[in-house]
């Protein structure tokens, strides 16, 4: 880190500060708003932005900003995307300052409703393990005058500690994620092998008391009660099937659908029958494997809850660049454009973020049928 070159004592102790300013327990979409906004006050830049690098190396993902407000920023128009000086520094991950932005031949001028911008300062943001998390994009100080080298050195130093402070947020999220999951592991354990064999416990002890009972008022409230215990057995076994996690260590795409499958009949109680195309672990991406057994857990949970069905198939396929997944059921059916619950509209809303899409035919006393898809390779 280059502490060591800065020289003023009270520019250290401003970017000691400003560390420690970030160091906060807030998710990452808080951390990156402070960390601009701080980058910002460090040099007294007018503007700043962290433009978040893409997967694919050579585009940005997201671009948080400073300086502007949301209607400033919406009559711009879109993010930026990475191209111009913004492109020059990811590929070409080291400080760079400008006197005059449009000077560089790289530059590519602002769209229209942009606020000008002159000087120009830049540096990456680097992780522990070296890698490029974004840029800090800076630009005209408000004293007017150009950004200096210890400020390039203030910045840069910043930069590095700001990606050891994300590298942290993002080990704490991954330790909330997987406390959650565990938590509801055993939230699914403690229902299924308490609550449910209390549950059964009593309706056994009631089914006994019946044969004493001479009274037919009382007998017919026992079964009633008898019936929402039933009832109630199988409502906490379609949550546990709904809140048990995948688990894909070890285990390939079309074992996690079998399991997914199996699940549905000896939990729950419907006939499921699996197709799956030869192969298919071949055919499609982790992001989309794991997108996919969601999904149909989904839809598996709605046949569960809603349909009445007995029986329910599935087949999953790849077409062109698509994987397809079709589960049909012979349950009561349902209007599909009337009332549609939120587990449709995120199965929906999953399959085109995904770019897929998914679509309903069902009819009254004849069942339902799912079709849905997402880009295989996504």
């Amino acid at each position: 880190m280059a502490f060591h070159k800065i020289n003023d004592p009270e520019r250290l102790h401003a970017l000691i500060d400003a560390i420690l300013l970030i160091e906060t327990d807030a998710d990452i979409d808080g951390l990156l708003g402070r960390i601009i906004e701080t980058a910002s006050h460090l040099v007294g830049a007018r503007y700043g932005a962290l433009g978040v690098i893409a997967g694919d190396g050579v585009t940005l993902s997201r671009f948080i900003t400073y300086g502007l407000d949301a209607e400033q920023r919406a009559a711009i128009g879109p993010e930026p995307e990475g191209r111009g000086i913004l492109g020059e520094l990811i590929l070409h991950p080291s400080p760079l300052r400008l006197d005059e932005l449009g000077a560089h031949p790289k530059s590519l001028g602002f769209p229209a409703n942009h606020p000008p911008m002159h000087r120009f300062l830049g540096v990456p943001v680097t992780t522990g393990d070296g890698h490029i998390f974004g840029n800090l994009y800076l630009t005209d100080p408000l004293n007017g005058e150009p950004f200096s080298e210890e400020a390039e050195l203030l910045v840069e130093a910043f930069g590095r500690a700001a990606g050891l402070v994300i590298d942290q947020e993002t080990l704490r999220a991954s330790v909330r994620e997987l406390t959650l999951s565990e938590e509801r592991e055993r939230l699914a354990r403690d229902l299924h092998d308490t609550v449910i064999q209390r549950l059964f416990g009593v309706g056994l002890a009631l089914q006994i008391s019946l044969s004493s009972v001479l009274d037919d008022d009382v007998r017919s409230r026992i079964n009633n009660v008898l019936d929402e215990l039933d009832a109630t057995i199988h409502e906490i076994r379609t949550t546990i099937f709904e809140i048990d996690q995948d688990q894909p260590i070890d285990q390939t795409f079309e074992q996690r659908v079998a399991q997914l499958t199996g699940e549905v009949e000896s939990r729950l109680g419907i006939l499921a029958e699996l197709k799956v195309a030869s192969g298919i672990d071949k055919e499609i991406g982790p992001n989309c494997a794991r997108h996919v057994v969601q999904a149909l857990r989904e839809i598996l949970s709605n046949i569960v809850r809603h349909s009445e069905a007995s029986v329910v198939q599935i087949q999953v396929d790849t077409m062109q660049n698509l994987i397809e997944v079709i589960v049909r059921d012979n349950g009561i059916g349902f209007r599909p454009n009337i009332g549609s619950g939120r587990g449709l509209r995120n199965l929906s809303s999953r399959a085109r973020e995904l770019g897929g899409d998914c679509t309903i035919e069902s009819v009254i006393g004849k069942g339902t049928m799912v079709r849905w898809t997402a880009n295989r390779m996504d």
